[in-house]
């Protein structure tokens, strides 16, 4: 069963922590992903066998504005690749493959990208606490990583609203410069 569905209101969604816990919310409550990571795309899977798919967030930087802030997000989906069983037809031996390839990864990419899709979409039009900046730009891949994972990766500008005033606390000691 997946985690609550993501009460948006009154959050204070320039927390770090809750762009994170939002991500990861949402890629918990997806029917498709089994495992939900943070931190850098290539130390994915390198401690331990999760169950696949795999869902991984990543905050690459974030640039501050006067009531916004805009985060790069990196969001990427992967699964393990696996050889096809290919059946041999008739006396030709001809292998009859359903797509090209002899493993599944046309298939984790459509799949992976199905998923990345269902969660921009809900970024896009289920909270009102942040928008994009743009257009997300998504890559697949194949052989990134040292232990067969293919998928998408997407990377995204966020901008989070801020509505907290500029000076919260003098921090100088002696000029109120707010």
């Amino acid at each position: 069963m997946g985690q609550a569905v993501v009460n948006n209101l009154s959050t204070n969604y320039m927390l770090y922590y809750n762009i994170i816990d939002f991500f990861g919310t949402i890629m918990a409550n997806h029917p498709s992903i089994a495992k939900v990571s943070t931190g850098d795309m290539y130390e994915i899977d390198t401690t331990e066998f999760p169950q696949y798919p795999i869902g991984n967030i990543n905050i690459l930087g974030a640039r501050f504005g006067t009531k916004t802030t805009n985060l790069t997000v990196q969001l990427t989906i992967a699964d393990k690749v696996k050889d096809k069983n290919n059946e041999s037809v008739g006396r030709t031996n001809y292998d009859r493959v359903p797509f090209y390839g002899t493993d599944d990864t046309m298939d984790i990419h459509s799949n992976t990208l199905s998923i990345l899709n269902d969660l921009l979409t809900y970024t896009d039009y289920g909270v009102n606490a942040f928008e994009f900046a743009g257009e997300p730009n998504a890559t697949p891949f194949k052989d990134n990583f040292d232990n067969g994972l293919a998928g998408w990766v997407c990377t995204f500008d966020l901008i989070v609203f801020n509505d907290v005033d500029r000076c919260l606390f003098n921090l100088s000691g002696k000029i109120n410069l707010c």
